[in-house]
């Protein structure tokens, strides 16, 4: 792991940093020693040296604040440096209640070490109190809203906060509804609707997923008898239903027995429901998701790869696991027609869906210009707001009515 990181060599005496300078990176030492000396000037104290494997400088990485102490080599010494990069995107994409303590816990200790005192003496120009107050609000904000929706979470199946929408999934051929993508939307009953991005990684984090991912497969299933008769059903087009499943449900408890279960229970064949998942999922549990992928798929259920383009793995999954549907990302969609690299991933991505016997899906169709391109490419299947926005499935029978004046009027026009 450590090879990802530079290396810095200092002789006898030289110093790696002094008091009040940046805190852009921490080092951890590979060989040698350092001594660790407050004050300035004459007024320099060793508190302490430090040995091979121990770590320095990793406080005023984290907090962005002037260094409160001087470290000297006392040999020839060699450092392991981490640079704010390495650590900077783990630190965004922490709970907001992890930094919110992180964030106190670094003030505690500044406070301890006389930070603000520090900065005074040095007269650093850049520090600034009132942004300092500000960004420890909002983080104060953030963590409390957290804490509070975590709780708010756990009940919100008992209290019938919850509810599912459905988009329609198109086929190019025909414009013929082909079947749903199932949607949790919360209704929070003082905040309002809460986005799926805000509260499913935090019902990730809280082990809640197990309890809402169960509460969507049985809703998504029960409402199927009733959206069924929506779609076109023949030997070209079979409905099916789409659910998201995230990877602590494909990769911990027996999902396959659940999915099972659930779709004895409703009476629905296996091959007309679609499980979605992304790449981020299949890396964060490779081996548990890949078993439970192939149990599902033989017993005939669909497979699709989301938010295709946007992931961090490699190709080779699409070959050793068994998709059935390739998702493009609404990121290229929505630029197909001024991006020129957008339209050259969507037509490779067409391509390598067709080569391995893939059906393929155009996510966030927004107009007509784009729908029209992205069937002249060869794209199988659209999704998007051109066709229909998520909606709940008592309004489901007005928007087919619409629908299907719309397809008539584009079958019309095909005709010479």
């Amino acid at each position: 792991m450590t090879d990802a990181f530079d290396r810095e060599v200092f002789e006898g005496q030289e110093l790696v940093f002094q008091w009040g300078d940046p805190g852009d990176s921490a080092y951890v030492i590979e060989e040698g020693c350092v001594e660790v000396l407050t004050g300035v000037g004459t007024e320099q104290r060793r508190i302490a040296i430090l040995t091979e494997g121990a770590m320095f400088g990793e406080v005023a990485l984290l907090d962005r604040q002037p260094r409160t102490a001087s470290v000297r080599a006392l040999v020839p010494t060699r450092l392991i440096r981490i640079d704010r990069s390495h650590v900077e995107e783990l630190l965004l994409r922490s709970d907001s209640v992890i930094q919110y303590l992180l964030h106190l816990l670094l003030a505690r200790f500044r406070s301890t070490h006389d930070a603000a005192g520090l900065q005074q003496r040095l007269g650093n120009p850049d520090a600034n109190p009132a942004d300092a107050a500000t960004a420890a609000l909002d983080l104060h904000k953030a963590a409390v809203r957290t804490l509070s929706l975590a709780q708010d979470l756990s009940d919100a199946i008992d209290r019938q906060q919850l509810e599912l929408f459905y988009q329609p999934l198109i086929a190019f051929d025909g414009l013929a509804v082909v079947g749903f993508e199932a949607l949790i939307r919360w209704h929070h009953p003082s905040l309002g609707l809460v986005s799926p991005a805000e509260f499913i990684p935090l019902a990730e984090k809280t082990g809640l997923i197990h309890r809402i991912g169960q509460w969507v497969l049985q809703r998504a299933v029960a409402d199927w008898s009733e959206l069924r008769p929506f779609c076109v059903d023949s030997a070209r087009h079979q409905p099916f239903m789409s659910i998201n499943l995230s990877a602590p449900e494909l990769g911990g408890g027996d999902i396959v027995a659940a999915v099972q279960t659930c779709l004895s229970e409703h009476g629905m064949a296996p091959h007309e429901l679609r499980i979605e998942l992304t790449e981020t999922i299949i890396i964060q549990n490779m081996d548990d998701v890949a078993r439970s992928l192939h149990r599902l798929r033989a017993l005939g259920i669909g497979i699709a790869l989301d938010d295709f383009g946007t992931g961090y793995a490699g190709l080779d999954y699409l070959q050793s696991l068994p998709f059935t549907c390739l998702k493009i990302d609404k990121t290229f969609v929505q630029q197909v027609n001024q991006s020129e690299r957008s339209l050259h991933i969507i037509k490779a991505a067409l391509e390598l869906a067709r080569s391995i016997g893939m059906s393929t899906i155009a996510e966030g169709i927004e107009d007509a210009e784009i729908a029209d391109q992205l069937r002249a490419l060869g794209c199988s299947h659209a999704q998007g707001y051109h066709y229909g926005k998520p909606m709940p499935k008592d309004q489901m029978a007005a928007w087919t009515l619409k629908h299907r004046a719309a397809q008539m009027a584009h079958t019309a026009a095909l005709k010479p």
